[in-house]
């Protein structure tokens, strides 16, 4: 009897020592996953990333610190429907009393009238020594304005012999003289050769500024 108890006490720790050897090769890869887990760092690859920091990246934009535009213009492809007399107001931002001019890069023969006096001393040049010349009048303000800016930048490289002087509407003091050249909308050009105006494009009309442009190139 003890040799048979013996026996079974023996195969009894084999059958327990083979039940632990068979779940073995199943607890082996859950022991290396979380030893990997713990070992790896956190990568900004990983499936569920580290939140970002709210200081670097706001959700909501900027404000705009540009104010809201007073005036506009109606248009139809860029080109004023009825012109209306502009309202000049006083904004100050030339004050000078010389005739001084700001003469853009390159070959370019636009030139930036500074002042009210500035541009009645122009005008008055031109007229009096027949001189061919083109007035851009134009406004901060004016989205139809801002389209042709590149246009007359080009015409203004390409014919460096016919000077363009950009004025401001709103400058200071040239309320009147606007009146008196019947500038009722922006953008206007008037072209003069031999110091008298020949022609005019109002609104953003390429084709006929870029016409209008070579035909006073002829003349010269």
């Amino acid at each position: 009897m003890r040799r048979k108890a013996k026996i079974f006490s023996a195969r009894r720790r084999r059958m327990a020592l083979a039940r632990r050897l068979c779940r073995l090769p199943r607890l082996l890869p859950l022991a290396a996953a979380v030893s990997g887990a713990a070992a790896k760092p956190h990568l900004a690859g990983n499936p569920s990333p580290a939140p970002l920091l709210a200081s670097f990246y706001s959700p909501s934009p900027a404000p705009s610190t540009f104010p809201s535009l007073s005036r506009h213009f109606s248009t139809t492809s860029g080109i004023p429907r009825s012109p209306s007399p502009p309202s000049c107001s006083l904004r100050g931002f030339w004050t000078g009393i010389f005739l001084v001019f700001f003469v853009l890069a390159g070959d370019s023969s636009m030139v930036v009238v500074g002042s009210a006096e500035s541009f009645a001393s122009i005008l008055s040049k031109v007229e009096a020594d027949k001189l061919p010349a083109v007035f851009y009048y134009t406004a901060v303000w004016c989205g139809p304005c801002k389209a042709m800016a590149p246009v007359i930048a080009k015409l203004s490289s390409k014919y460096p012999k016919i000077p363009v002087y950009k004025v401001d509407i709103d400058m200071d003091g040239v309320g009147n003289k606007l009146s008196n050249l019947k500038i009722f909308s922006v953008p206007t050009f008037h072209f003069y050769h031999q110091g008298q105006k020949t022609s005019e494009v109002v609104g953003a009309d390429v084709t006929k500024l870029e016409a209008t442009m070579e035909s006073l190139h002829k003349q010269l």
